[in-house]
């Protein structure tokens, strides 16, 4: 398990952020030979090689390919639908001319049936077709939400007298096939050798799918205090997000959920089977998570 692998390199585009550093540290703890790409290095990742740029500039992606078998994804949330194009038109260009062996695309979230006015569904929708459309070996995964959200500052909020709330912009009868971090990467690192998965789109999530108020049960139950769940405005959460990743950032987040709650869609919502059937992992439970992840929410 931790031997080196000198045959592979493994490029992970989004290295710095949250999803695609999980997927680096993952590949790094199994012993492969990592190559992290973008502007902000993640300095946790000891002993992987790294490629500074921008997903802009073509010669710097072409440069993080060069050499590669293997890369892992993400884009930044940050991109409208041309910004979005133009970086995964460099990417298809560069892994085309590596040969790449294999190209997994995490779309960071679901993406629905049907065109919308959601920008960041429709950046994701046009990133995986244009993938999929290439002469690139490559495997398209869609997450739901991420367990991770919840240790956002506000999530789990203690009132002056000691009651506690779980607060979230998910109206309280959605079913989420909650995800984490660590769990995504287990999965995108078995995409990269499942070759019956070529050309596929496979919408991920965790075996322990909840409505706000299973949720709020589930931390109840491991922290053995009362928990309740409340469905939190989208206004509200967009202005608590503007602070932390700015207001355009927030604003195309905020969106998402907006869309969820004008439409009553459960995009989130999953079968708690797929990811042990396809990828032979079977994903943390939600109440193991929570007693591992989060202190006590008195704390």
């Amino acid at each position: 398990m931790n031997q080196r692998n000198t045959a592979a390199t493994y490029l992970v585009i989004g290295a710095g952020g949250a999803q695609g550093g999980a997927v680096a540290r993952e590949l790094a703890r199994r012993g492969m030979r990592v190559r992290g790409f973008g502007r902000r290095r993640e300095t946790a990742l000891a002993g992987a090689e790294w490629v500074g740029g921008d997903l802009a500039d073509a010669g710097a992606v072409a440069e993080a390919f060069t050499g590669v078998t293997r890369a892992s994804v993400t884009l930044p949330l940050t991109a409208d639908v041309a910004t979005s194009a133009t970086w995964v038109r460099n990417v298809v260009a560069a892994a085309a001319e590596a040969r790449l062996e294999r190209l997994v695309f995490n779309t960071s979230n679901r993406v629905p049936a049907e065109p919308t006015a959601v920008e960041i569904f429709e950046s994701r929708r046009h990133a995986a077709s244009a993938m999929l459309d290439a002469d690139v070996p490559v495997v398209v995964l869609r997450p739901p939400v991420y367990l991770e959200n919840l240790l956002a500052p506000g999530v789990i909020g203690v009132s002056s007298g000691g009651s506690v709330t779980l607060s979230y912009p998910l109206a309280a009868d959605r079913r989420v096939a909650w995800l984490s971090h660590d769990d995504l990467a287990a999965i995108t690192v078995a995409t990269f050798h499942a070759d019956d998965l070529v050309g596929a789109t496979v919408d991920i999530g965790g075996t322990s799918v909840a409505t706000g108020p299973e949720l709020a049960a589930a931390f109840s139950a491991v922290r053995n205090t009362d928990v309740t769940y409340h469905a939190l405005p989208a206004d509200v959460f967009e202005q608590g997000l503007a602070s932390a990743m700015g207001p355009v950032t927030a604003s195309r987040v905020a969106s998402t959920y907006r869309w969820l709650d004008e439409t009553g869609t459960d995009l989130y919502d999953g079968d708690p089977e797929v990811v042990a059937q396809t990828f032979g992992i079977s994903p943390t439970p939600l109440r193991d998570w929570i007693a591992t992840h989060t202190r006590s929410c008195h704390e």
